[in-house]
């Protein structure tokens, strides 16, 4: 089938069923299902569509043949590449799916979204924080997510570390870096960071894994390999300073992951080359 005849199979009006229940506006319930490129392609009550299927595996062995092949050029094991698959506005169906092709490991970048979803996916899959957090969702934060990918102060980490001694455990951060200093974007200022390691280090509920960036968008992924490579190079500096080596670099999205493992990274958070862009039904 071609694009063509696949953009009309998409825009074809779906009538949504208003009695599907749904949990705290999850995107809880499949409502109808559409033929989408000789797939099936699920459609929520919120009106996305969703492609699902075979599209999704070949998407998922496109992924790991590139990471494989980065890692290579890296002179590294494809092994010490962690996939995140970023289920931001995905379906509990789709989580599902894409873990029976045997992804474990998923980032949410909404508490809201994560509290309502995660209940509703297979209980083995291990879910990381990687979007921005506020104080005042740390308690649930703690108890729904393994890791904090996107600590960016010493207020932050605090309250954190206060939640994470009342649940009884210790809980994995990175920090996140905003290495080009985008306006737009949160995370650690380089130096801010480095002038609070100490601090950071002594809460005794957190473990400090690593560090996170987002760099800045570009179509052409070469233009932000300095951001990954200052990345790295400022994990030397941490390692130094506490005298103990850091897991952890995740940097690498859908546009960058390659130049990201070959900069270093062990873990990359791809959610639109793996899961497809999200189609909104147009309304009549």
């Amino acid at each position: 089938m071609d694009r063509d005849s696949q953009q009309r199979i998409t825009r074809q009006r779906i009538q949504i069923n208003p009695a599907v229940p749904t949990h705290s506006n999850a995107l809880r319930a499949e409502t109808a299902r559409v033929p989408f490129g000789g797939q099936q392609s699920l459609v929520t009550h919120d009106g996305y569509y969703y492609c699902c299927g075979m599209d999704l595996a070949a998407n998922l062995q496109g992924i790991q043949q590139r990471i494989e092949a980065a890692s290579g050029r890296a002179g590294r094991a494809a092994s010490s590449v962690t996939l995140l698959a970023v289920a931001k506005g995905q379906p509990p169906e789709m989580v599902a799916q894409a873990a029976q092709l045997g992804l474990a490991v998923f980032g949410e970048n909404k508490v809201q979204e994560a509290r309502a979803k995660i209940p509703l996916c297979p209980g083995r899959l291990r879910w990381h924080m990687i979007g921005h957090l506020q104080t005042n969702k740390c308690r649930e934060a703690v108890g729904l997510f393994e890791m904090i990918q996107s600590v960016d102060s010493v207020h932050l980490a605090e309250e954190l570390n206060k939640r994470a001694e009342q649940s009884g455990k210790r809980l994995p951060i990175l920090l996140e870096i905003n290495i080009a200093g985008e306006a737009s974007k949160f995370g650690y200022r380089p130096e801010t960071m480095l002038a609070e390691l100490d601090r950071l280090n002594a809460l005794p509920r957190l473990e400090i894994h690593g560090l996170m960036t987002v760099p800045p968008w570009t179509p052409e992924p070469e233009k932000v390999r300095p951001v990954f490579r200052r990345l790295r190079e400022l994990k030397v500096e941490c390692e130094q300073r506490l005298g103990a080596p850091l897991q952890h670099l995740s940097m690498g999205m859908t546009a960058d992951y390659e130049v990201a493992i070959e900069e270093g990274a062990t873990m990359v958070r791809i959610g639109t080359a793996l899961f497809g862009e999200r189609t909104r039904k147009k309304s009549e």
